[in-house]
């Protein structure tokens, strides 16, 4: 019986095989449980924010929410001894070195050690699916889906979930160690790390793909549910370990797909979002003059691979658009990242990040919080090397040039990471 994941990441491996030397940082697929490219093949779509109700939760509510979604799972493990169940659990965890010149405070939400758990669980049709963030300074439980699987290769999840229209979260998650770079692009940070675009949606996700002739085939991801608020300079997601203060509006997003390989792992498609954020901090409101504000998101991705190299590339552009009479603003953020299989479990990558109208746009400010790190990035160009020098461990070094609102620097990175057990 097959059975599907969200995936995490592009590579079909069992949990003996996660580490191979032609895939370097990739995720892994778990035995035929195919643990998303996000648990999953996909993400979301739209309906007219403007008219979306406020969807905040009230303490009551999230345990009424979080005790639902906790009797699959808990049912689940009652049934894991069955012939049709199974369950896995992974560990990605890194330790990373910083430094910079001219010399910047390093940033609170870039940690110096991290863990990511990631647990999945199926029984017949259906699924849940879990990934846990653990720094120093934070634990969350960025995802937790519960999921039906109505024919092959369409599932229907709720939960909450990585919205499918970013090119980068969709493949490589929270685990560094299943991205060849140490850093993201800029436009990909998530909501704590002063990310622009809104990234953990608490909702439904339809995910489904099919097969196109003999060999090509088509993706398609649409979620719907809430957005987060926008409070002093980050995004605020739906929690579900913890309050959720403020409004959370509508968002729709999706993605559509074509696979040239059915079960290979290049494709290339077109991105989607609109995103209702309520604005809760008094300072916010003073700049914008506004009490929401509804993101458009355009896009178009590619993540190829020709033989030895890979091209991963991704272009947005973002509407801001606010209540009368503010006047709205736009930007548009890209990036391509190529990166090349070596000897010796060596890979080497290089990627470049452009922006233009960021440091114009009112809303992109409100992100900076003036502390004196980088905060958000216009501009960088990183060259690095990763180095798979044991089973499921790696080292990798990455230096790059980085002009930001206020500042520019030259960075170094060393990480190590890994996948436990």
């Amino acid at each position: 019986m097959r059975v599907t994941y969200p995936s995490v990441g592009r590579y079909r491996l069992t949990p003996s095989s996660i580490h191979s030397p032609l895939s370097p940082g990739a995720a892994v697929y778990y035995s035929g449980l195919s643990i998303p490219r996000d648990f999953g093949y996909m993400k979301y779509t739209p309906w007219d924010a403007r008219r979306a109700g406020r969807l905040g939760l009230s303490r009551s509510w999230r345990t009424i929410v979080l005790t639902a979604l906790s009797i699959p799972f808990v049912c689940q493990t009652a049934l894991a001894q069955h012939e049709h169940s199974s369950s896995e659990f992974e560990v990605f965890v890194a330790a990373e070195a910083v430094g910079s010149h001219p010399s910047h405070p390093r940033d609170d939400d870039d940690p110096w050690l991290d863990a990511d758990v990631i647990f999945g669980l199926t029984h017949d049709r259906f699924r849940v699916f879990g990934e846990y963030f653990i720094t120093p300074e934070e634990h969350d439980l960025e995802r937790f889906q519960v999921g039906y699987e109505f024919v092959p290769d369409t599932m229907l999840w709720l939960g909450r979930f990585h919205q499918p229209s970013s090119a980068w979260n969709t493949e490589h998650h929270h685990g560094r160690y299943l991205q060849t770079a140490i850093t993201r692009p800029s436009i990909e940070s998530w909501e704590d790390q002063e990310g622009l675009i809104p990234q953990h949606i608490t909702g439904a996700l339809l995910e489904s793909r099919r097969q196109v002739g003999s060999d090509a085939g088509v993706q398609f991801s649409g979620g719907v549910g809430a957005a987060p608020a926008l409070a002093a300079n980050d995004y605020q997601p739906i929690t579900l370990v913890g309050g959720n203060p403020g409004k959370h509006g509508l968002s729709l997003t999706g993605r559509l797909a074509y696979l040239p390989d059915y079960a290979g792992t290049s494709s290339a498609g077109l991105l989607w979002g609109r995103d209702q954020v309520f604005v809760r901090n008094p300072a916010a409101l003073a700049i914008l003059r506004s009490n929401h504000a509804i993101l458009g998101v355009y896009g178009a991705y590619t993540d190829w691979t020709v033989e030895a190299w890979r091209f991963i590339g991704a272009g947005y552009y973002v509407d801001v658009e606010f209540d009368r009479p503010t006047s709205d603003e736009s930007f548009i953020s890209g990036y391509l990242q190529a990166e090349r299989q070596l000897s010796y479990r060596l890979t080497a990558f290089g990627r470049v990040e452009d922006s233009a109208r960021m440091q114009e746009s009112h809303y992109v400010s409100l992100f900076n919080d003036h502390s004196g790190d980088i905060d958000v990035t216009l501009r960088r160009v990183a060259a690095g090397l990763r180095w798979d020098y044991a089973r499921r461990q790696a080292l990798s070094c990455e230096f790059s040039h980085v002009v930001s609102i206020q500042r520019r620097a030259y960075e170094l990175r060393l990480q190590w990471s890994a996948a436990v057990p």
